[in-house]
């Protein structure tokens, strides 16, 4: 007789936790700590007998340290970067209590809590008001934990319907990590100005030296649930059994991934006056960085091969005109410095980007798929190949190993069927298109390439360049609409959205299945590749402001036209007309450029006219439109000119 019962268990908030980031480490702080809390209730449950069911875990490299460090054993070697979902199906025998699962979740989290308070917020609690009340009541009251005991997983939804606690709005000022709590000092700024400087002046005065530049003081006053994400990484031997390593304490800011090209080609074409620079900003005082070097392997080679490691250590905000007041006092050396700068981008062209790139990307109908398989008992074949696209296997490095070496790109979360990592700006769209590419293949490796699973095991991302001053949660946030609003609902899934966030807001999005503008899977080259190529040549207008507007113009025209005003060909004729007028001297042209021509047309017309994925009955097409959008040409530029030359 089977007494074995299906636990759905879930743990949030998960986007009120996460998202709630100002720097990149927030944002890695906030993802390690919930796959961390899922992964204590997941050890919970193996310890008592139990079995995860969904997803596959038993080779999971946190779940693996949350076991040995539960046994007490010293050294353990645990990751920093969250693999586990905050939702998970798990096989309890008939005496199991799911109240003492989630009551293991709760006493994890108030040991990471207390560690925190202990460290840097206790001492300076004395000069707040109610501080400790303040800290108690948001530990106690933050998770969201909801189970059911049925065969379903959709009853957990239903489930969640029957909350027990709802949050309610906070006296006082706000956290400006995340905005519905009251922040620690518990003064009112309005009455109590003073005495709230003078709490967080205690507080930074207590982080010491060390980590003096963890918190801003006038700028970053936060909530209990803010400061344990922010200063989480600092304690997490005492916290969770394990330190984290220094790559995980020292995470690349923005304006790392921001500067990363720009350094790469100074490393490259100038590496003499690169050093000259960096040798005289960290004479002024600007201090080292080791991000770059320690999350950057590509970048790395190249600094070893220069000799410059000095430039490659230094604070990417050195790299930006405007920011340099902000980490030099003294006029006349910000003046000396912005002059070595001005040397620098005159060489090499105005290298340092303003964006970089943030990924998100998810499994497609994932939940249909598992109902197909239910008949031949396949269902456990889909873990085993979330497994293999994530960890990897013997041939294939896990996620964040394979983003970092090939791409420079940095990692968030890598867990089943989700992914989010944050790559420069020239690295995002050709990761993408690779790691589409991985998730299909990792389902050929368990099923087999003619298994229904490998043919309808799709992935979807969103890549949102920003610009490095929009705040972080608003990027994540947009990132996660552009995936689940536009690649999916709007494209039709199996696709890739694409948005460009600079300072004035959303410039252009833009939408596509990927095998529309994939031209080669092995080597990732995509349209705007060879758009791109054409329009780095000078004496090439093609995109130039001008002609762009005419785009605008067909767009216009074309608008909510349930049938087309005008065909392809039509419309590429008419683009032919606009670009010889705009370059003139067409009696010249040689068959040869009026070919190139005609193929960059052909190029932008493929980006321009939405294509989206459609179904016929069991069977996928991609079915053109007849929408015309000037994005797909907007966002061209955009990669050519690694940014909008005039957003400042």
């Amino acid at each position: 007789m089977n007494d074995q019962r299906l636990l759905h268990f879930s743990i949030g908030p998960v986007q009120d936790f996460v998202a709630q980031a100002r720097r990149t480490r927030d944002l890695l702080a906030g993802s390690f700590l919930l796959s961390y809390l899922s992964g204590c209730a997941m050890a919970y449950i193996t310890e008592h007998k139990g079995k995860i069911v969904f997803p596959r875990v038993h080779e999971d490299p946190l779940v693996k340290a949350i076991r040995k460090s539960g046994l007490k054993e010293p050294h353990v070697d645990g990751p920093w970067i969250g693999s586990l979902p905050n939702r998970f199906t798990a096989s309890i025998p008939e005496d199991f209590r799911p109240e003492a699962c989630e009551k293991a979740v709760l006493e994890a989290w108030e040991r990471i809590a207390d560690a925190v308070w202990k460290r840097f917020v206790a001492r300076p609690a004395s000069a707040g008001k109610n501080t400790r009340e303040i800290w108690e009541r948001q530990v106690k009251n933050w998770w969201e934990i909801t189970w059911v005991v049925a065969d379903s997983p959709s009853q957990l939804n239903y489930r969640k319907y029957w909350r027990s606690y709802i949050p309610t709005d906070e006296p006082g000022d706000k956290c400006m990590l995340i905005s519905r709590l009251q922040e620690l000092s518990g003064y009112v700024r309005a009455k109590e100005r003073k005495k709230q400087s003078v709490f967080w002046r205690c507080f930074k005065d207590h982080l010491g030296q060390t980590h003096a530049l963890e918190i801003k003081e006038e700028t970053e006053r936060l909530s209990a649930i803010g400061t344990i994400k922010r200063f989480f990484p600092r304690v997490t031997q005492e916290a969770i059994g394990w330190k984290w390593t220094d790559h995980a304490v020292s995470f690349p800011s923005v304006y790392h991934l921001s500067a990363h090209s720009g350094m790469k080609q100074a490393l490259h074409e100038c590496p003499d006056l690169a050093v000259d620079f960096a040798k005289k900003a960290r004479e002024y005082g600007i201090l080292r960085s080791l991000a770059a070097k320690n999350h950057f392997p590509n970048l790395r080679a190249e600094a070893e091969k220069a000799g410059a490691d000095a430039f490659l250590t230094l604070d990417p905000m050195a790299f930006y005109p405007n920011e340099l007041d902000k980490l030099i006092e003294n006029d006349e050396k910000v003046r000396e410095l912005k002059k070595q700068l001005d040397a620098l981008n005159k060489k090499l062209g105005k290298p340092f980007a303003n964006y970089y790139a943030l990924l998100v990307m998810d499994g497609d109908k994932l939940g249909d798929l598992l109902q197909a398989l239910k008949d031949t008992r396949e269902e456990w074949k889909v873990s085993q190949a979330l497994s293999v696209f994530s960890l990897g296997d013997e041939k294939e490095p896990g996620l964040a190993d394979y983003i970092r070496d090939r791409y420079d790109g940095v990692t968030i979360y890598a867990g089943g069927d989700d992914l989010m990592a944050m790559f420069p700006l020239d690295q995002a769209i050709p990761a993408a298109v690779d790691l589409s590419k991985r998730y299909k293949k990792a389902f050929e490796k368990v099923f087999s390439k003619d298994h229904i699973a490998a043919k309808t095991a799709t992935g979807s991302a969103a890549i949102l360049f920003a610009r490095y001053k929009v705040p972080l949660k608003e990027v994540v946030k947009e990132g996660h609409r552009l995936l689940d609003d536009v690649a999916k609902s709007g494209t039709g899934r199996d696709s890739l959205a694409v948005g460009v966030w600079t300072s004035s807001g959303i410039a252009t999005q833009w939408s596509a299945p990927w095998e529309h503008f994939v031209l080669d899977w092995e080597t990732n080259r995509t349209v705007f590749d060879d758009i791109r190529e054409g329009l780095q040549k000078k004496d090439d207008p093609l995109l130039s402001n001008s002609f762009l507007y005419k785009l605008s113009m067909y767009e216009s025209l074309l608008e909510n036209q349930e049938e087309a005003v005008l065909d392809q060909k039509q419309v590429k004729r008419l683009l032919f007309s606009d670009y010889v007028r705009i370059l003139g001297d067409s009696g010249k042209w040689t068959d040869e450029k009026k070919e190139k021509i005609e193929k960059q047309m052909d190029r932008l017309l493929q980006v321009c006219f939405v294509v989206k994925r459609s179904m016929k009955g069991d069977t996928a097409y991609l079915r053109e439109t007849n929408e015309f959008k000037a994005d797909g040409a907007i966002l061209a530029k955009f990669l050519a000119q690694k940014g909008f030359e005039k957003d400042a």
